[in-house]
């Protein structure tokens, strides 16, 4: 299983499987480690 992360400000939930270049963003914000 991947890393799981979410937004703070809308509660969206990703799960990460593979790494990459940049960072995972949602609602303007830095998703954070869950």
């Amino acid at each position: 299983m991947g890393k799981k992360y979410v937004c703070g400000a809308c509660g969206s939930e990703f799960v990460v499987t593979r790494g990459g270049n940049g960072d995972l963003s949602c609602c303007g914000q830095p998703a954070t480690k869950k």
